[in-house]
């Protein structure tokens, strides 16, 4: 396959992976490995920058159509810092205090996690484990009459959630999905649970790219390469919007107490996917 049209299904690849809550690392590790995808050549610098460039186009489309909540959230924050605090300021500031655990983490065990990135067999175990959880804590949820709305939101959320948001650092956990099970067994309704758990992770994902980035001072790429780039990151701006728009979509037109959960189909397609990585690692097949 052309290395133009494998950086762009990489690109739809963690972008719409990033939201639906199946773990963009797992099948940025996953679909490379099975289909034999090397666009780099095994250079870490330039798969580094090229996730540099994913990122940027994830945070970009993901940011386009949350656009109105960032305003009204950073609008609320410089109030806040101008002596008027009110009820945003405070959902404001937990939000970007959420992403400190995962920051913090991440940083700390980079290697380590960088390591397990590579364990097939780890990664089919917690994509089926997370995506069991996920659906198991919606139904207990609904069961609980969970129903807070996004403006009850507070500092004990954002530690909770953002306590759960540094397990999806594993592969194959999944950053939307942990943080929504953690928004469900919290009390929020499926869609708040789900827009808080996209804007929490509006500031990882921008920090990742930035941590990567600053690491990158080897990499010097062809102009061909950095074609490669432009082409991944405007695919995953794309694919990162629409996720973003499905899962909202798709959350909102369920309704808050629908017969089954909505999550049973990602479980499902998890559980799947994981026993398709657990059979190609043990017989090697391909």
């Amino acid at each position: 396959m052309p290395d133009f049209a494998v950086a762009f299904l990489l690109g739809l690849l963690q972008g719409v992976t990033e939201f639906f809550p199946v773990s963009s690392s797992a099948h940025l590790e996953v679909v490379p490995w099975l289909a034999g995808w090397d666009l780099f050549d095994g250079d870490t610098e330039l798969e580094n920058a090229f996730d540099v460039a994913l990122h940027v186009g994830t945070l970009g489309g993901a940011a386009l159509y949350l656009r109105a909540d960032i305003a009204r959230y950073a609008a609320a924050l410089w109030r806040g810092i101008r002596g008027r605090a009110e009820r945003d300021t405070a959902i404001a500031a937990s939000l970007a205090l959420s992403a400190i655990p995962a920051a913090a983490v991440g940083v700390a065990l980079e290697d380590r996690l960088l390591d397990l990135a590579e364990e097939p067999l780890l990664i089919a175990t917690l994509l089926a484990g997370f995506g069991w959880l996920l659906w198991r804590s919606d139904l207990a949820a609904g069961e609980r009459g969970a129903q807070r709305p996004q403006d009850s939101y507070r500092l004990r959320d954002a530690v909770g959630m953002g306590l759960t948001q540094a397990a999806a650092l594993l592969p194959g956990v999944s950053r939307s999905g942990v943080t929504i099970t953690a928004g469900r067994w919290l009390g929020f309704d499926r869609a708040a649970a789900a827009r808080l758990a996209f804007l929490m992770s509006l500031p990882l994902i921008a920090g990742a790219g930035v941590y990567r980035a600053i690491t990158l001072a080897d990499a010097v790429p062809t102009s061909e390469q950095l074609q490669l780039f432009f082409v991944g990151g405007v695919a995953a701006a794309v694919s990162s919007w629409a996720g973003v728009a499905a899962m909202v979509c798709l959350l909102g037109r369920v309704g808050r107490h629908p017969p089954r959960s909505p999550f049973a189909l990602f479980a499902g397609y998890r559980l799947a996917l994981a026993a398709a990585v657990a059979i190609v690692a043990i017989t090697g097949l391909r």
